[in-house]
């Protein structure tokens, strides 16, 4: 069954019609993928060591060609000659290496290259373990592997949290459905096997699904048509853009592989396993922290989120689209009441704003069951029925009004 599906994989990228699809795609600049594209590009950039770099996986080029044309000697390789072609064309004057190969047998030499990278590859093959073997096998001696994969510890944790049922390891039959997991915990033990060094591991995703939703986002204003609208804003919304962009470089990535689905990780190809089991000692401390809550202390185990970081993210909601964007993701507190202190990370004016649209949340949310529990009671189907007819779709908008109004005082 997994050679099947490693074989499906495989050749579906060898087909016209996707590699059509896949490059308007990676061209295209709406929704989130300007915003997905441009995080992970910029996360190829910062990690990418030269001058030699193998892109494995290259599709048409998007991760590659920006470390070509900064100077970087690059090869790629896929095993679809229509997405070489393409890559070709896109290289247009850029000196770039291209060659149709097989990513668990790159046929290179031993110690060829600095760096291999690969977007959005893995997380389509559950052999991760045998293919970071080859790659690791044609890197030299203190060079770097970086790829991205799905977090198996954000479906653990999200699920667990939310009571959503955790999706199974394997797809079946359903090969296009296949998405690749991993916790951390296994990453470490395998780094530690082959005599890698533990890098980096950068959430992101936080916004976008990318094949892999953000859990945390289910049954909150974020899960949607209304957060996909505002999301769309993107593709037009500088100011927009640069709030999501904050959000997945200056937060998503310092926190853990539990808070989004997606993670990029960097790899050294040396040994260092103390390094590695400290590495994931603080991990394990972070997510500690996280359970408990979110307060101006989280600064002690996140440097990052110090005073300059604070003044940067209240400078970025003085935008009213990124104040509402923000309350979309706030919405995720709803079952976990107390666990986040908006007053120690927000000026004044923004969380007084926040608090209280969080409160009207609540208070919508409450009044809209209201007429819902009322129309189910046994009792009440008789008051609410005339000739067989539920009147109930006809009074649920002056029932509301007069619980805003009259219970609540919310016009007052």
């Amino acid at each position: 069954m997994e050679r099947d599906l490693i074989d499906w994989k495989t050749d579906a990228w060898k087909k016209p019609e996707m590699v059509a699809w896949y490059n308007q795609r990676m061209l295209e600049n709406r929704g989130t993928n300007r915003l997905k594209n441009q995080v992970e590009v910029d996360l190829c950039a910062r990690y990418a060591v030269a001058p030699k770099v193998l892109d494995v996986g290259i599709g048409t080029g998007r991760g590659s060609l920006p470390l070509a044309r900064a100077g970087m000697d690059v090869t790629g390789v896929d095993s679809s000659q229509a997405m070489l072609e393409q890559t070709r064309v896109l290289a247009g004057n850029t000196p770039i290496t291209l060659r149709r190969r097989d990513l668990a047998d790159l046929g290179f030499a031993e110690g060829e290259f600095d760096t291999v990278l690969s977007l959005n590859v893995l997380v389509h093959f559950p052999h991760w373990r045998d293919i970071l073997g080859e790659w690791q096998r044609v890197v030299r001696p203190g060079g770097r592997i970086l790829f991205d994969i799905h977090s198996q510890d954000h479906e653990d944790t999200a699920c667990a949290a939310k009571g959503l049922p955790i999706r199974p390891d394997d797809s079946g039959n359903d090969f296009g459905s296949y998405m690749s997991r991993l916790r951390v915990d296994d990453l470490v033990e395998t780094a530690n096997q082959r005599g890698l060094r533990l890098v980096a591991v950068v959430p992101y995703a936080g916004l976008f699904s990318g094949g892999n939703v953000n859990l945390w986002l289910k049954q909150t204003l974020a899960d949607g048509a209304r957060f996909d609208r505002l999301l769309s804003w993107l593709a037009s919304d500088t100011a927009l853009l640069a709030f999501a962009l904050f959000l997945e470089q200056e937060v998503f990535a310092h926190l853990t592989t539990r808070v989004t689905g997606r993670m990029m990780v960097v790899l050294d190809n040396t040994p260092d396993e103390a390094g590695n089991l400290a590495w994931l000692e603080r991990d394990g401390r972070l997510n500690a922290a996280l359970a408990k809550g979110i307060d101006a202390n989280i600064a002690d185990l996140v440097p990052a989120f110090d005073s300059a970081w604070r003044e940067r993210l209240n400078q970025l909601l003085d935008h009213p689209r990124n104040r509402v964007l923000l309350h979309f993701l706030l919405s995720a507190w709803r079952d976990f009441p107390g666990r986040l202190d908006l007053a120690s990370l927000l000026d004044e004016r923004h969380a007084v704003t926040l608090e209280a649209w969080l409160r009207q949340d609540a208070m919508d949310r409450l009044v809209t069951r209201v007429p819902r529990a009322l129309a189910a009671l046994p009792e009440a189907a008789g008051i609410l029925e005339h000739r067989g007819v539920p009147l109930m779709g006809g009074l649920d908008y002056d029932l509301t009004r007069d619980l805003l109004s009259k219970t609540f005082h919310a016009f007052d």
